[in-house]
């Protein structure tokens, strides 16, 4: 699991891939990196939907748990009265995956991602997110299938359908640790791989979502960037999350999408991959803490 990291090392970059690094994923194109339109900056609060992603998640939302003893869902929407989405909740001891994300506020509606370890024995260092093409409104033909993602055929509970398969790796170094993936962007027939990673920070980005500045960035590494929204190694960040640093109890954390991530033109896939990742690096600390705590009561 994620190491503390040591102070003054919020927004170091990680190293340089080597080769091993990056074998696991398809060759990338090394085009230039698609253009796109600056999102307004601002404070953390919803402006509207994510532009160009059939307007599924808002700018920035929260992640609620469910008000029930023993429940294995938590909600996202923009508040814990209107929820847009139900997650369910898994302990990775299973074959089942991690978290199930439901295309809907109710855990009956149909599943348009999941996240979850290689295996139930594995060191918990891969990351398997699964995209399910018909909720996310995602083609399934030839052209989009070549663009590099793997592609399987999964059952779930109708008929099969093809899925979308995407690795997400968590690297160390010394006290620090990061997560790599590869995710399809674009729009149309203008769909292309680019490589990202989630950095813990405590910088500015998080602090706009909550006031005790803990959380993790998403960078995307293709090209470079200045300004608010940028590491210092140059990198647009393009969504965050904090956790919940209030009084709240079922308050789990904040999301928020950021410059390019915010204008929809890295398409529906990367706007899914980037969520359920994200929600996926929470939950794992999340667990983690929790049984550090029980270990603690019993010890004590």
């Amino acid at each position: 699991m994620d190491k503390q990291k040591e102070a003054g090392e919020v927004d170091v970059a990680p190293p340089p891939y080597t080769a091993t690094d990056t074998s696991a994923q398809p060759p990338l194109n090394n085009s230039e990196a698609p253009s796109y339109t600056a999102a307004p900056e601002g404070g953390s609060s919803a402006i509207g939907a994510v532009a160009g992603v059939s307007n599924r998640f808002p700018l920035s939302f929260n992640a609620y748990f469910e008000k029930k003893i023993m429940s294995k869902l938590f909600y996202l929407g923009e508040h814990a009265e209107t929820p847009l989405y139900a997650v369910t909740m898994h302990s990775g001891w299973t074959t089942k995956p991690l978290l199930e994300m439901h295309s809907g506020p109710k855990d009956s509606d149909p599943i348009m991602a999941t996240v979850g370890y290689e295996s139930w024995f594995s060191t918990g260092k891969r990351t398997i997110i699964k995209i399910f093409p018909d909720i996310a409104g995602l083609s399934t033909s030839a052209d989009e299938s070549s663009s590099g993602s793997s592609s399987s055929s999964d059952s779930g509970s109708g008929p099969a359908v093809a899925v979308k398969s995407f690795d997400m790796i968590q690297r160390y170094k010394w006290t620090r640790s990061w997560h790599e993936l590869s995710i399809e962007v674009g729009i149309g027939k203008d769909v292309r791989r680019e490589n990202f990673e989630w950095r813990r920070t405590q910088g500015e980005e998080v602090k706009e979502l909550d006031s005790s500045g803990e959380g993790w960035k998403l960078v995307r590494l293709e090209g470079t960037a200045t300004g608010k929204n940028s590491t210092s190694d140059g990198k647009e960040v393009v969504a965050v999350w904090s956790v919940n640093g209030g009084w709240s109890m079922t308050k789990f954390c904040k999301f928020q999408f950021l410059g390019s991530g915010a204008t929809g033109v890295l398409g529906n896939t990367f706007a899914i991959v980037a969520l359920i990742s994200g929600l996926k690096i929470r939950y794992a600390e999340y667990l983690q803490n929790t049984a550090s705590n029980a270990a603690g009561v019993a010890t004590a």
